[in-house]
């Protein structure tokens, strides 16, 4: 008879806990953040990061969502397949989150069967498309390759900057849309192609100068960039990148270097980077993170806007309901205009954005 009342006792107390997690789980909806806050990758990864801390912040202390708080659980992928792999399953298994948002191509390429298994949207910051064909679940919160680098071309063939242009690019979806965008308007282009993750660029660069290249067309991460110029400067090149995105291709980091081959850069962007970096956002960031003075504040603008998007689904549909939560965002529209980067809202799950081109001289990045 003890050992009933014993069992009966633990089987009771055990009701109590799990309503009692069960009730501080229903309290909070969880947002997972997987992206690289160490090496490669990680000047980006951790303004956008923090724009995401930034903007639950904010919502949580004005009451949360419905009552309800949002929480964050990040975890560094190191722009690596395994450790983002590692990582996804790690937040999906422990936390049940209602949300995943990513930032680079390739780690949303391995995110994308996890999340879309689960039906989980996954709100993910990279230049190519070639994600939301497979997943319906997925949504493009950040540059378009085809759109941008069309219009990068547009503007640098009607005002004659090039003769003969080349492609420098590594094998990766993001490149082939912007080469697919640029054909539309130039037809032959030299290509150069190398492998992700390569930074030895000489023997492209060298080929391209004998080919007779005088511009390059080229969309990268920010350490492939620190490395192009440092190798063109060093092997006297004389020729102009056409990059995107400009607030990324010459960073303020970089741009500390002044090599002689920044003049003439043109690139494209949604927002101004030296605007961004003096506005209200701008600020508001700084003085949340003191410590990231020469961040790319353009990502921590993508990483506030994204939680803002999340934020009116979930304010309009309540967390339980994925299929609502889904619509909302299909249909998602900017209509208070309120967004850091200039949204426009979802069209066919790609967030549209209004774009720029720009050219680099001495006085930095000026509007065209």
């Amino acid at each position: 008879m003890k050992n009933t009342k014993i069992l009966i006792f633990t089987a009771l107390l055990s009701v109590v806990l799990l309503s009692g997690c069960s009730q501080i789980q229903n309290d909070e909806i969880e947002i997972g953040v997987v992206t690289p806050l160490t090496g490669n990758g990680a000047t980006l990864g951790k303004p956008m990061v923090e724009g995401m801390e930034l903007a639950i912040s904010e919502i949580n202390s004005q009451g949360g969502i419905n009552g309800k708080q949002l929480k964050l659980h990040i975890e560094d992928g190191k722009l690596e397949g395994q450790a983002t792999t590692n990582a996804t399953q790690f937040i999906l298994n422990v936390h049940n989150p209602k949300a995943m948002v990513t930032l680079y191509h390739v780690d949303a390429e391995v995110m994308s069967p996890l999340t879309k298994q689960e039906k989980i949207p996954l709100l993910h910051a990279s230049f190519a498309r070639s994600i939301l064909p497979k997943d319906p679940y997925a949504f493009k919160i950040n540059f378009d390759a085809v759109d941008g680098c069309k219009q990068l071309v547009e503007y640098a063939k009607e005002n004659n900057k090039y003769r003969k242009l080349g492609a420098l690019m590594s094998r990766v979806a993001y490149n082939e849309y912007c080469l697919q965008g640029a054909k539309e308007v130039e037809s032959s282009i030299e290509e150069y192609w190398y492998v992700f993750g390569n930074t030895d660029f000489k023997t492209l660069l060298l080929k391209a100068k004998e080919d007779g290249v005088d511009a390059l067309l080229t969309v990268g991460i920010d350490f492939e960039y620190i490395e192009m110029y440092k190798q063109m400067a060093e092997l006297g090149y004389d020729i102009d990148l056409f990059c995107a995105t400009a607030s990324e291709c010459i960073n303020p980091g970089l741009e500390s270097k002044n090599y002689p081959s920044f003049q003439g850069t043109v690139s494209v962007d949604f927002v101004h980077p030296r605007e961004m970096d003096k506005s209200a956002f701008a600020q508001k960031y700084y003085a949340a993170y003191p410590n990231s003075k020469n961040a790319v504040v353009t990502y921590a603008g993508i990483g506030y806007d994204a939680i803002t998007i999340l934020k009116d689904a979930f304010t309009e549909c309540g967390v339980a309901d994925q299929e609502c939560v889904q619509s909302a965002l299909e249909s998602y529209k900017n209509e208070k205009r309120d967004s850091v980067i200039g949204t426009l809202g979802f069209e066919d799950r790609v967030l549209k954005l209004d774009y720029d081109i720009y050219e680099f001289n001495e006085n930095g990045w000026q509007l065209k």
